[in-house]
């Protein structure tokens, strides 16, 4: 029987039993821009199965009166070519994803939590799973500023029997209508590769 891993939906959300960052040439990393910002990065890596995660804080390329945070994670496998190149489908409850969005509080100087998806699992076999907060982005939930996603993603192996995966940090982008304020520092807990490390206690809900 797979029990549902006790880990925490804000900064150091990762299970450090599960958690094996890959080397720095593995990591996909873009940098912040005006429209987007998103990164992903290797949260687990093992000769036989790999995770990946990716998080995103955008605006609808649909609706530009419609903005997201998503998380999205990957399970790989091994292949003739090597570890980490073949996508791995697994059976429906063997993918989980959550998406935290963050807001930067100038006054305080820190990162909080806004809102959040709780955990999302696949309910049919798939191989990747999302899950995502749409908001309206000119009356953004927690006002307007700048605000970033965390994004957490684990597969279930039946190798270890347990859940491996970690959680990335999508960079920040700005909303609002006034002029552009400064940007804020990344948050404290968040790697030079994207991955959020140990956490140093749960962020307050804003909004």
């Amino acid at each position: 029987m797979r029990s549902i891993p006790l880990f925490r939906l804000s900064p150091g959300g990762r299970l450090s039993l599960a958690v094996m960052v890959g080397a720095s040439s593995l990591a996909l990393m873009t940098p912040v821009s005006a429209s987007a910002a998103e990164s992903g990065s290797w949260t687990y890596v093992s000769p036989q199965e790999c995770t990946f995660n990716k998080g995103e804080t955008n605006r609808s390329s649909a609706d530009r009166n419609v903005a997201f945070g998503k998380s999205e994670v990957q399970a790989w496998k091994a292949s003739a070519a090597g570890s980490c190149r073949q996508m791995n489908r697994l059976p429906a409850g063997f993918l989980l994803a959550s998406a935290d969005l963050y807001k930067w509080n100038d006054q305080l100087r820190v990162w909080q939590l806004c809102r959040t998806t709780g955990r999302v699992t696949n309910s049919a076999p798939g191989d990747r799973l999302e899950a995502t907060i749409r908001i309206t982005a000119d009356l953004m939930p927690c006002g307007n500023g700048w605000y970033g996603t965390v994004a957490g993603g684990w597969q279930y192996s039946p190798l270890k029997g347990a859940w491996v995966g970690g959680s990335v940090w999508s960079g920040y982008q700005r909303f609002a209508p006034a002029a552009e304020s400064e940007a804020p520092p990344s948050p404290a807990w968040v790697g030079a590769d994207g991955v959020v490390d140990s956490g140093t206690g749960t962020a307050a809900v804003t909004g």
